[in-house]
Formats: C-alpha cells, sequence, structure tokens
C-alpha cells in the first residue's frame, strides 16, 4: 500500500474523464478496468479533473471514488502525487489476473 500511495508503481495504462458526462465517465471507466484485466495490467492511473469547471462542486471525482469502492477486481486506489495530477487523479492497484 505504501508504494501505491507514494507513487512508485509503473503506470501501465491511463484513463482520462476530463470533460465528459458522469454517464460517460462510468463507460469509460468500466471499459478501462476491463482493457487493464483482460491485459493482465495491475497499476494504472485514472485522470478526473479536479472539478474547476463544474457549477457548485465536483461531480465526477466523487462518482470515481464510488465506482472505484464497488469494483471488485480494484484492490486498492489513492490520490496521485502532484506530479501525476494530485487530487485530480487517482492510482489504482487492481487484482492478479486469475489463472483459468
Amino acid at each position: 500500500m505504501k508504494s501505491i500511495r507514494q507513487g512508485k508503481n509503473p503506470v501501465e495504462h491511463r484513463l482520462d474523464l476530463h470533460g465528459l458526462t458522469v454517464d460517460q465517465a462510468r463507460k469509460e471507466l468500466l471499459a478501462f478496468l476491463s482493457e487493464c484485466e483482460m491485459a493482465g495490467l495491475r497499476h494504472g492511473i485514472i485522470v478526473h479533473g479536479k472539478g474547476y469547471r463544474s457549477k457548485d462542486k465536483p461531480v465526477i471525482k466523487p462518482m470515481v471514488n464510488r465506482w472505484l469502492r464497488q469494483t471488485e477486481n480494484v484492490l486498492a486506489f489513492h490520490t496521485a502525487q502532484a506530479k501525476d495530477g494530485g487530487g485530480g487523479a487517482v492510482y489504482i492497484l487492481l487484482k492478479k489476473a486469475s489463472a483459468e
């Protein structure tokens, strides 16, 4: 967990959700997680933005948090380091692909 928090894991796949609606962001996130699983990737980053263009408060950021908590193959996630987007991005750690 310490390595994900410190951003020391190599980012194997990246998703940028800037400018998307909530529905579009959810679809993109699910597709991203599926791509990672199929390719056997475990470390990724999701850039959701900080919500500066939202009317009242961030919209996508809290939804990404909720969706990742509900996703079975996500082991952990943490706010990215400043060099990778800080509060506008999140590192993810996925479960190892099951050998069937």
